[in-house]
């Protein structure tokens, strides 16, 4: 199969998918679906570590206390972003209803999930955050 062949659909699909807000939703549930495993190690580590950090701060223990209050935390986020993955994978298969919603004149802004920030999904083109006028984010 040659190169060329699947690379310029590749781009028309990702251009496509950052266009307007329901393909900008579809493309980050789609994108966050298929990261999950890789989301419940990594966030499941990072948030167990901050949370045993929390622990050890607020009982006053030292390393034994963090190393022993990691261990359930990490299960506890593994699991808590796999959840968020099945979120993700259901409200992709509503992508026909979100659809038919933004294409209404009157129908309400579609916008992707915000459980995970960050992503190209996320804002729109030309939007920094910033309120030009103030300075001040926006949200």
């Amino acid at each position: 199969m040659n190169l060329r062949t699947l690379s310029i659909p590749a781009i028309l699909l990702a251009l496509m998918l950052t266009s307007c807000g329901t393909f900008r939703r579809a493309g980050k549930d789609l994108f966050i679906t298929v990261a999950t495993p890789l989301t419940m190690i990594y966030g499941g580590g990072t948030d167990a570590v901050s949370t045993a950090d929390g622990v050890r701060e607020g009982l006053g223990g030292g390393p034994p206390t963090q190393v022993l209050a990691t261990i359930p935390a990490y299960f506890y986020h593994s699991v808590k972003h796999g959840i968020y993955g099945v979120i993700h994978a259901v409200d992709f298969c509503l992508f026909p209803v979100y659809g038919v919603a933004d294409i209404h004149p009157y129908g309400p802004e579609i916008e992707p999930l915000d459980y995970y920030n960050g992503t190209w999904f996320d804002n729109k083109k030309g939007d920094d955050g910033l309120d030009a006028d103030s300075g001040e984010t926006k949200r």
